[in-house]
């Protein structure tokens, strides 16, 4: 009986190891592209940490977060992806930014003069065609003045502000 016991400690102790070490691998294969470490340090996060900004909800389905800090984080991808160091990290970027959006051919509209309080307004773009402007010309100039939402929380319609 004793035996028995010493077996079943051991196979539990030797299991633990095991399940605990394939942990770590998958951290470590995980750093293994040094472009995914380069983009952790560029975004302020401590290396190997998941990604993992669940969004709260309202039980109509609306997001919780607001506007503001929407604006705050679609402004945060714009200056990301005019100043990535590499193309493949403005490409993740996009990547990213587009999740904000219902799709990736909602209007976009740019301010670029305003007198009486009346706008005048660019070539309308698609927020798709925008980010990879912004990637190819590495300049953003410009910051949200307006969003329309869905009701998933998700942009539907922005309005654009040149900036001097």
């Amino acid at each position: 009986m004793i035996s028995n016991s010493n077996r079943y400690l051991t196979l539990m102790v030797v299991l633990a190891i095991a399940f605990s070490s394939c942990k770590n691998q998958k951290k470590m294969t995980d750093l293994s592209d040094p472009t995914d470490v380069q983009e952790q340090v560029e975004r302020g996060k401590p290396i190997g940490q998941e990604e993992s900004d669940p969004e709260p909800t309202k039980p109509d389905g609306t997001s919780k977060k607001s506007p503001e800090s929407t604006e705050s984080r679609v402004n945060s991808y714009f200056s990301a992806i005019a100043n990535a160091s590499s193309t493949t990290s403005a490409n993740n970027s996009i990547r990213e930014a587009l999740t904000l959006f219902s799709n990736p051919d909602i209007p976009v509209l740019i301010v670029f003069y305003e007198a009486n309080n009346v706008p005048s307004y660019d070539e309308p773009t698609t927020i798709e065609k925008y980010l990879n402007y912004l990637k190819d010309t590495n300049n953003n100039n410009t910051r949200v003045d307006e969003m329309v939402m869905d009701s998933n929380g998700r942009i539907k319609e922005i309005v654009l502000k040149k900036v001097k």
